[in-house]
């Protein structure tokens, strides 16, 4: 999966601001990435804002492509670019066939949540970055988030339900949180196997 070229444009992704740099990515079409798991610093360090010049870049949109491609391999509602060990505000996020709700493929690059709803839901959480761990979160149940497109347009998103859920949890990512640090109570935490044997009634 390493066919191509890499890019001979002046690359703006030199520094290492996490494990890899977009020049190790970069191969000339999409790629299955390593999911980086808890323990791996990258997931604590908050994730550095793109500038103009970095979102128009080529690397830029073969990386999401690789997300996007990665996301989907692993069946995930949604991954960050720290979790495959870059340290850029980058996510992207789709659910199909759900139980909790369909939304189509979205990306979003420097997104920020602006307006929270004060009405709260508990529900059950995993992450391809805690693999087989789930546990019970209390997120809002409406946000409004501020974002800019793969194109570098600015884009406003209203979300409610699942939709808002999933964004939280991949925003989170960006500022160096995972799911388990927004637990109050930590009797819930099980793994995949319990979780399914025990839980699922719950949904």
């Amino acid at each position: 999966m390493e066919k191509g070229s890499v890019s001979r444009e002046p690359d703006p992704f030199s520094m290492n601001t996490g494990q890899n740099t977009l020049g190790d990515i970069y191969k000339g079409q999409p790629s299955i990435l390593k999911i980086a798991q808890l323990g791996n610093p990258v997931l604590r360090i908050p994730a550095a804002p793109l500038t103009d010049q970095e979102i128009l870049h080529p690397s830029t949109s073969h990386f999401i492509d690789s997300m996007i491609a990665t996301m989907r391999e692993y069946n995930g509602a949604g991954l960050a670019a720290p979790q495959v060990s870059f340290s850029k505000q980058i996510i992207v996020i789709e659910s199909r066939e759900n139980r909790g709700g369909d939304f189509p493929l979205t990306i979003l690059l420097n997104p920020k949540i602006v307006e929270f709803s004060k009405d709260l839901a508990e529900g059950w959480e995993g992450c391809l970055s805690l693999k087989d761990l789930w546990g019970k979160v209390k997120r809002s149940t409406r946000i409004k988030v501020e974002a800019k497109t793969r194109e570098g347009k600015n884009i406003d998103i209203k979300a409610e339900g699942f939709f808002a859920i999933v964004l939280q949890h991949e925003i989170d990512h960006l500022y160096g949180k995972v799911f388990v640090d927004r637990m109050e109570d930590m009797t819930s935490l099980c793994f995949t196997a319990e979780y399914n044997k025990y839980m699922t009634d719950e949904l």
